[in-house]
């Protein structure tokens, strides 16, 4: 039996210190304390923000918190109703054979009756025997004929990325005006999340009836060098003197090589009042002088999300980079 001083509630905002200890205890007690990521800050915004991912049982002896529940609804196709997925149950070892896990598994139990799901499933560790023990009294079955598949960090990156690592899907035909036939029509895009903050940068090229899409990043950037970026590296990936008409939404970028640069070259690669200040970006700067010298390019400025297709495929571009970025810097978790 359960203390009588035992209290289970959901927990509410206010809460999320002492769930990011609980949490930080069942790292410890699995022997991975560095690989637990979560914070107050995170869970606050996981838990209580505007669109919640997951709910959490906050369990108390004598106002102390000493065990948590961290669940969410999964999905049975055959079913065709929903479940509840337990991701953590975790009892402080100094409370446990007490009554607490059975009593929050039997307030979850009750939870999903009530909600109309048809099952509740959770994860085990092999080696938790004392756990295996108690969800067998309890009527619970291992899946043995089943094996739970996970991709995450690197290799879910890498399925995220295009095809080719250098481009990404062949991009529908579009018709170019009749006074660019012939040339080679470019539109780029780049851009931060924050700035500075994680960059990415998307190009676009087509001629006649190809095209090709170009996309990188960086983890650490600024818009501005992502812009340039898109530029340079449409420019770099042709081979032979071309002529061209590139698009950018960035006057920096169109004002920079149509009219600073001449300035700043003269200058020694310097600006200000009193030509002491190097040029910002100036490694870029120079890249993109480099990449112009054997072709015709003729710079147009768009207006961003105006309603340009190419533009506003560059910006859809960016976007899934930046996330692909984001994924690689959070890293590899066992949970």
């Amino acid at each position: 039996m359960p203390s009588s001083d035992l209290l289970i509630e959901p927990a509410k905002p206010g809460d999320e210190v002492a769930i990011a200890e609980l949490v930080q205890a069942l790292a410890d007690y699995e022997k991975a304390p560095s690989e637990n990521k979560s914070t107050p800050e995170s869970i606050r915004r996981q838990l209580f923000g505007e669109r919640p991912v997951a709910e959490c049982l906050l369990a108390r002896m004598a106002g102390k918190p000493v065990a948590y529940a961290i669940f969410f609804a999964s999905f049975s196709t055959w079913l065709c109703k929903p479940g509840l997925y337990l991701e953590d149950l975790f009892v402080l070892p100094q409370f446990r054979r007490q009554g607490v896990g059975a009593a929050i598994l039997q307030r979850l139990a009750l939870l999903a009756i009530e909600r109309d799901y048809g099952r509740m499933e959770w994860a085990c560790l092999d080696w938790n025997e004392l756990a295996k023990s108690q969800y067998r009294k309890i009527g619970a079955k291992p899946l043995e004929e089943w094996r739970t598949w996970r991709l995450a960090g690197e290799a879910l990156c890498r399925l995220a990325e295009p095809k080719n690592p250098a481009a990404a899907d062949p991009v529908p035909p579009m018709p170019s005006p009749p006074e660019d036939a012939g040339k080679v029509i470019i539109h780029t895009d780049g851009g931060c999340k924050p700035n500075p903050g994680v960059g990415a940068w998307a190009a676009i090229l087509r001629q006649g009836g190809h095209g090709k899409e170009l996309v990188g990043g960086d983890p650490q950037t600024t818009n501005n060098r992502m812009e340039l970026s898109a530029a340079i590296n449409a420019l770099e990936v042709l081979k032979k003197p071309c002529e061209i008409v590139l698009h950018t939404d960035s006057e920096y970028v169109k004002n920079g090589i149509t009219k600073w640069i001449i300035g700043w070259k003269q200058n020694g690669w310097k600006r200000g009042p009193k030509k002491n200040e190097r040029v910002l970006n100036e490694d870029l700067w120079r890249r993109l002088d480099a990449a112009i010298t054997s072709h015709t390019v003729e710079w147009r400025w768009v207006r961003g999300h105006a309603g340009n297709a190419d533009n506003e495929r560059c910006d859809v571009l960016c976007s899934e980079e930046i996330v692909r970025q984001e994924a690689r810097a959070k890293g590899v978790s066992r949970r």
